[in-house]
């Protein structure tokens, strides 16, 4: 059955800004980074893309010199995602759905694996979760946290109308058990909550 429009969810008016956003604070990559910015871009990004220069990307989770989880917008409504794994980069880029996943969200990604964890032993495999905040710099967190899931990282980034937005990830087992579908990640002004399953585009 169709939802009505009354039950959609709202469309995100948002301006298209037409330059690049600026990682903020500690979300700005620095010499630190230059191994895993190296390491995140030597094999390139999906067609179509361009490599940004590191002034643009923000860093989500610094896990070593040379693993991390890394995003960056080219305009108001083209973002790419991307993990590096010990030399292995990976990488999902795209335009911003017209209809938010549910107010205040402009994308949630259901996950990749995380190659940093025992790929030999499924049971130990993780899935990371991507999601697009509007605004910043308020905080994210578990309200409800299902056993097994993982923290929430995340990283600022502004562009220069003013507009904010905020890159999060979050992991849980890739085999689930333990998943609450009652559990749920929220700013810490409660202004803006998403489910903390596994979510989809």
């Amino acid at each position: 059955m169709t939802p009505s429009a009354a039950t959609r969810p709202a469309v995100t008016q948002r301006p298209y800004d037409r330059v690049s956003a600026r990682p903020l604070g500690k979300a700005a990559a620095t010499a630190r980074d230059s191994v895993f910015l190296r390491s995140a871009f030597a094999s390139g990004v999906p067609a179509g893309y361009e490599v940004p220069p590191a002034y643009e990307v923000a860093v989500i989770h610094r896990l070593s010199a040379e693993t991390g989880e890394l995003a960056w917008m080219f305009d108001g409504h083209t973002f790419c995602y991307g993990m590096v794994w010990e030399g292995y980069g990976s990488f999902k880029c795209g335009r911003l759905p017209e209809e938010a996943p549910t107010p205040g969200l402009l994308l949630t990604h259901q996950g990749d694996s995380d190659r940093v964890t025992n790929e030999d032993n499924p049971d130990e495999v993780r899935n990371v979760s991507f999601v697009i905040a509007e605004g910043g710099p308020k905080p994210f967190d578990h309200v409800k946290r299902s056993k097994g899931m993982g923290p929430v990282h995340q990283a600022v980034a502004r562009f220069p109308s003013g507009r904010m937005v905020t890159f999060l990830t979050f992991d849980y087992l890739k085999r689930g058990g333990g998943l609450d579908p009652e559990a749920e990640i929220c700013r810490s002004d409660r202004a803006v909550c998403f489910p903390s399953e596994p979510v989809r585009y």
